[in-house]
């Protein structure tokens, strides 16, 4: 592989694939902008603001338990099976049925288990509910990318993302203050979504082959495991929270992760656009375009993470007024940011893994990996409620690890991991400069020339990938 060819996959990774990656990090990012006003409408009892975010994460995870793994595979199906777009959309439709069966089960038995979550069970049982809606958002984005419907995407993804907590906020202001009200509106949200995906997308020919729903469920659900623990890897540190404190202390450091893995989120969504360019590279060019993307992709993500941390005094102040004592919180922020570095080294790993086909170790190394990091935080924040941050970034120092040495047992490519060193010391150092400048008064005003500098570094970068 020339250097200009992966010059093209690291424009590639911002170019037409990114748009897929703005319709899913775009209305995450804009949901955030709900949160101002939801920590002020929760600012009496912090401890209702705590269950919602607990509930949120009980819809997350009901979404990929009752997917059974279907949305990676609708797309392989539409892509590579025999049976094409129609086989891919008949088991669109099987799939987000049974998804929701799974969720209107679970939900009417979640006076039996609700005790395991920390949350009452009519707010556990409306997040399993929102979680089945979930199913069909997901099912539907899977199948508008076999389709190229980029458009149709982004408008499934607002819907779903940014409508649900539009209308819980509006519920909580116009009706009742209380976290089943915010969970009854985000949960409409993902039904309409989910409505409206299966209306672009359930229409036309149908495929059915034998055994197609068997083969499925093989690939889809050894990843379930891994899905589930990899989301977890933020989400449970607020039942860490939780549990060493109480529901207030959870809803605190909720704000404080919020800010600290936004720019995992970013990553995260461009990986929709950069597995697909390191997937489609012949043999002999995977690894060097590997090699360049990832150095790209884990330089940006270490500026805005630095960024996020240097600004949190502010960001925090602008997300929750004083009850939630916001400025303490800045060390949180810096901390849980050097994990989203971190985890560029495991996303490049694991598509190597991916390539191969071997998935399977995933399905291990993650509740590992995360059994490692919640490990961490719990430790730590016996200590200080800000130090169960650090299990961000334990889980993902542990996973990159563990994934690749994966790799090296499966004789996968290989690979210079060095890239990564410079963006990762760069990125923890200014992640941990922004915890460590003071946080309010004059001297807080230092760190806005250094927000400055990160920013003209961002700027240089996108624009040495641009015109590389």
């Amino acid at each position: 592989m020339s250097s200009s060819a992966a010059s093209e996959a690291s424009r590639g990774v911002l170019g037409r694939g990114a748009i897929y990656a703005l319709g899913t990090a775009g209305p995450i990012l804009a949901n955030t902008l709900v949160t101002p006003a939801l920590t002020r409408v929760f600012r009496d009892d912090v401890g209702e603001y705590g269950q919602i975010l607990k509930a949120l994460v009980v819809l997350q995870v009901v979404m990929m338990l009752a997917s059974l793994g279907m949305p990676s595979v609708i797309t392989r199906q539409g892509m590579l099976a025999r049976g094409g777009v129609a086989g891919a959309r008949d088991l669109l439709l099987r799939a987000s049925f049974a998804g929701a069966g799974l969720a209107i089960l679970a939900a009417v038995t979640s006076p039996l288990w609700h005790g395991l979550v920390g949350g009452t069970a009519l707010v556990t049982a409306l997040a399993v509910l929102g979680g089945g809606a979930f199913v069909a958002v997901e099912n539907s984005q899977a199948m508008l990318r076999v389709l190229d419907r980029p458009g149709a995407f982004v408008t499934v993804s607002v819907l779903a993302t940014l409508g649900g907590p539009l209308i819980g906020l509006a519920s909580t202001l116009l009706w009742l203050r209380s976290a089943w009200v915010y969970v009854v509106g985000v949960a409409v949200g993902y039904a309409l979504a989910g409505a409206v995906g299966l209306v672009l997308t359930g229409r036309g020919k149908r495929r059915r082959e034998p055994g197609d729903l068997r083969r499925a469920l093989r690939m889809g659900t050894p990843l379930l495991p891994h899905m589930v623990a990899l989301y977890c890897a933020n989400g449970g540190m607020l039942f860490v929270a939780s549990s060493l404190y109480d529901d207030a202390a959870a809803g605190r450091l909720g704000i404080a992760l919020l800010l600290g893995v936004a720019p995992g989120v970013v990553t995260s969504a461009l990986n929709n656009s950069w597995a697909p360019v390191v997937f489609a590279a012949t043999p002999q060019d995977r690894v060097p375009v590997l090699e360049r993307t990832t150095a790209d992709i884990a330089m940006l993500t270490a500026t805005v993470a630095g960024g996020v941390s240097v600004l949190s005094p502010w960001l925090l102040q602008a997300f929750a007024d004083s009850r939630y004592q916001p400025l303490a919180l800045v060390p949180a922020v810096g901390l849980a940011g050097i994990g989203t570095v971190l985890a560029i080294g495991y996303l490049a790993n694991s598509h190597l893994l991916f390539v191969q086909g071997r998935t399977t170790a995933l399905a291990i190394i993650t509740p590992v990996s995360l059994a490692v990091g919640m490990t961490v935080a719990y430790l730590a924040g016996r200590l200080d409620l800000r130090a169960v941050a650090l299990g961000f970034p334990a889980t993902y120092a542990c996973q990159w690890a563990l994934v690749s040495l994966a790799r090296h047992a499966g004789r996968a490519d290989r690979w210079r991991q060095s890239v990564l060193v410079i963006p990762v010391l760069y990125g923890a150092a200014a992640c941990l400069l922004g915890a460590w400048l003071p946080a309010s008064g004059v001297t807080s005003f230092v760190r806005l020339p250094v927000a400055a500098g990160l920013g003209l570094v961002a700027l240089w970068q996108v624009r040495r990938v641009v015109r590389r």
